[in-house]
């Protein structure tokens, strides 16, 4: 070790000090977060994967509807109301969607922040 002149190959004086041993007791409590935030990040990532795919094939099943109903319009009042009503969905489900993410998201952080400043463990968290 880089402590110990006899070891190192030097010949010079073995300086006295705290050794490597109160480095790793420093980071005990940044690594039991760690521990916390990687278990609710990985948690998270999953739902936000596995939401997003149940959107998108929800959206596909209604934006292929779209031209049959465009097909079905017989005025250009019909072919507005329909690009409106699509639009106005199509921003309300985005908008949902995001939503969840965000949602999804905020609770892995509040896990984070939750066992920093309760210095607590995943395993104690969930």
């Amino acid at each position: 070790m880089l402590d110990s002149p006899s070891r190192n190959g030097s010949h010079g004086f073995w300086v006295p000090g705290p050794g490597i041993t109160s480095f790793t007791n420093a980071w005990a409590p940044a690594a039991t977060c760690a521990e916390a935030w990687n278990v609710a990040v990985c948690q998270a990532g999953d739902e936000v994967a596995k939401s997003w795919v149940k959107f998108i094939g929800e959206r596909f099943a209604k934006d292929s509807v779209f031209s049959q109903q465009f097909a079905a319009c017989r005025s250009p009042a019909d072919i507005y109301d329909l690009y409106a009503k699509f639009w106005q969905q199509m921003a309300g489900d985005y908008a949902a969607e995001y939503s969840v993410i965000a949602n999804t998201s905020w609770k892995a952080a509040r896990t984070f922040l939750d066992a920093a400043s309760n210095g607590h463990s995943a395993s104690k968290i969930n």
